[in-house]
This record gives structure tokens, C-alpha cells and sequence, in this order.
């Protein structure tokens, strides 16, 4: 079975912005079969979970050789998918676990997030974040990785990980990949 990855974009950005190209090839020259898909509502005032789980339950692509990377509200969409599927390991660049951020992302928490059955279904669990993100701080990605029992990577001077704020690759995470 060949490794896969499964790289989920952040509310109001493309599959094409940022650094996901850059690490979608950076796996695809590690040996990864990649996916980069445009998720559904997720270019919307009121992107849905519901919408998004279907889309990516559709990819049939989450076994036990999958690694999910999800950057900002894909990391949302990258935990919920933890709750459903075991996988090999999630990266949470510029995450947040609790449900009262914005508004708009109501969507997605019906329900509380199950750290238990996260921690259960994925081994491998890293929280990456910024000592400057305006809007997740350091010490809420820091909590969120102490409930998930993964490990915490800071990164400074990154922002939230955007071309805004002059990251197009991250480097620092093909070590854990």
C-alpha cells in the first residue's frame, strides 16, 4: 500500500495559495500519492462540515498509511476526519480546538471535539504554530497539542503561515513527514 497525503486549505484560500503546492511537492519527491483538493464551502461565509466530510469521505483516500495536514480551519476538517478514520499522522498548522473562535465556523461544532478518539485513531499528532499569528496564538495551539498529546512545533516570525506573511514553503515540517 503507498503512502498517502491528504493537504487541507485554510477558510477563504485555495488549493493553490500559500505553501500547499511547495509541500505537495515536496511529498510527491518523498514518494507520497498527494491529494489537494479544493474543499467544498470552505470559499464561503458559512463553510459546512457536513459538506466537507462528504467531499473528503468521497476521495477514499484515509487508511492507516494516510497523513493528513490541515492549515487553519483544515485543521478542523483534518480532526473531524480523525474522529471518523485511523491514520498515520496529522499536522495542525495554525489550529485551534475549541468552538468559539468566529461565528462563521459554526458549522462545525455540533459537537465538541473528541480528543480521545483523535489520540486513539492517529499515533502521530504535531500542532505548528507562529509566536506571531494574529489569530490563533502560540499558547492556544500549545493547549490544543497538550489535549491531543502531540507534539508542539513553534515557528517564529510565521504569522498564520500565509503568503501575507511571507511563508510559501515550511521546511521545518519534512523532518516529521
Amino acid at each position: 500500500m503507498n503512502k498517502k497525503a491528504l493537504i487541507l486549505h485554510a477558510w477563504y484560500n485555495k488549493h493553490e495559495d500559500h505553501w500547499y503546492p511547495w509541500l505537495n511537492k515536496e511529498l510527491q519527491n518523498k514518494g507520497f500519492e498527494t491529494y489537494l483538493p479544493e474543499i467544498p464551502t470552505f470559499n464561503t461565509n458559512l463553510p459546512s462540515l457536513t459538506a466537507s466530510l462528504k467531499f473528503t469521505d468521497n476521495l477514499k483516500i484515509i487508511d492507516n498509511k494516510t497523513i493528513v495536514i490541515g492549515h487553519s480551519l483544515g485543521c478542523l476538517l483534518a480532526m473531524r476526519l480523525a474522529e471518523k478514520y485511523p491514520y498515520q499522522k496529522m499536522f495542525l498548522v495554525a489550529g485551534w480546538d475549541f468552538d468559539d473562535l468566529t461565528y462563521e465556523h459554526r458549522l462545525f461544532w455540533k459537537t465538541k471535539i473528541n480528543h480521545k478518539k483523535i489520540k486513539k485513531n492517529v499515533k502521530e499528532i504535531y500542532c505548528i504554530s507562529s509566536d506571531n499569528d494574529p489569530y490563533t496564538t502560540a499558547f492556544t495551539v500549545e493547549e490544543m497539542n497538550k489535549r491531543l498529546g502531540g507534539k508542539f512545533i513553534l515557528i517564529k516570525g510565521a504569522g498564520h503561515f500565509t503568503e501575507k506573511d511571507g511563508v510559501k514553503k515550511i521546511p521545518d515540517l519534512l523532518q516529521y513527514i
